[in-house]
């Protein structure tokens, strides 16, 4: 299947036995490929920077692998991101309890919808870009008896911005908590992470228990342009913003190229934001989220959802 205009394409293929969309605008080469039976996550990204074209993501490389990956690479988390210890909550007085699937069987993490079969129920192009929107329903999982319809729309537009936006809706009768985050392992080209540059728009870093719960704050005194050169970062941030946005800056001075990620800010949007290196030092994991680390007990950050009440929030990536 092809759907087209002059300035861009969304194509209908195969990788090995799983269907992904390919959005491209062929003149500059910037796409994203999605893969909606596999939790809707983004396989691809590649950016343009002058003359060189940028992939962005670093993802397993093959259909199995990808199935396959425990990492939760550009993996969408909902209703909950990170981990929730020993899969409790107490949520309006009652007690929950969610499956334990974090490796070691110790904490429920990252949410119920990854890997799952999203659903297509939207895609365009016009003059600005184009577009894809995938949804998927929570029908009362284990361990979250509540009914909430959830969406997220990708996009592309002609100024190179790729852009994710996310949508949840209590489509059930009672109130329900829900919290939102995505999980991308950023690259610039053949470089390790040592060669780059971060600045966290953050000037406070959440403190953790030995098992990565948060049990309060610290001051972050990395500010501005922060080498990584042996750094080692697993760490969650609160962002400070007097906008309403927060944007997440990775420089490679070698190749006079930097990853903007924006991430709105303010009211129920994405006031929380985890860094992590991973020991291959070949990518950086920059991760939005709109509450804490276990929200879902602390309450920080965390949405509540009254009957028929939605809420959403955007998340941008470019090179500049």
């Amino acid at each position: 299947m092809k759907n087209s205009n002059m300035a861009f394409e969304i194509l209908r293929q195969q990788f090995g036995d799983l269907t992904e969309y390919v959005i491209q605008q062929p003149s500059t080469g910037n796409r994203f490929v999605v893969v909606p039976e596999l939790g809707g996550i983004v396989r691809q990204l590649s950016l343009r920077k002058g003359v060189t074209l940028f992939s962005l993501l670093k993802t397993p490389p093959t259909p199995q692998s990808l199935k396959d990956d425990t990492q939760s690479a550009s993996e969408l988390l909902f209703p909950f991101a990170s981990r929730i210890p020993d899969g409790k909550y107490k949520f309006l007085g009652k007690e929950y309890q969610l499956a334990k699937n974090e490796t070691g069987n110790k904490n429920a993490i990252h949410g119920l919808v990854r890997k799952n079969q999203f659903q297509l129920t939207e895609q365009s192009i016009s003059s600005e870009g184009a577009a894809i929107k995938l949804s998927y329903h929570l029908d009362q999982p284990e361990g979250y008896p509540f009914n909430v319809q959830f969406s997220v729309l990708y996009s592309l537009s002609t100024e190179g911005t790729f852009s994710l936006t996310y949508e949840a809706m209590n489509a059930g009768a009672q109130p329900c908590p829900v919290m939102f985050g995505w999980h991308p392992y950023f690259e610039l080209g053949n470089e390790d992470a040592d060669a780059w540059k971060i600045n966290i728009p953050s000037d406070t870093i959440v403190d953790f228990d030995d098992n990565q719960i948060p049990t309060g704050t610290s001051a972050y005194p990395f500010q501005g342009s922060t080498p990584l050169f042996r750094k080692v970062l697993d760490n969650c941030f609160v962002v400070k913003s007097n906008q309403q946005i927060a944007t997440t800056e990775l420089r490679s001075d070698n190749q006079d190229v930097t990853l903007h990620i924006e991430q709105e800010t303010g009211e129920g949007k994405f006031n929380f934001l985890v860094v992590y290196t991973p020991p291959a030092r070949d990518c950086v994991a920059i991760e939005a989220l709109t509450g804490n680390v276990d929200s879902f007990n602390n309450s920080q950050g965390l949405n509540i959802l009254g009957p028929g009440q939605a809420i959403t929030g955007t998340i941008r990536v470019q090179l500049r």
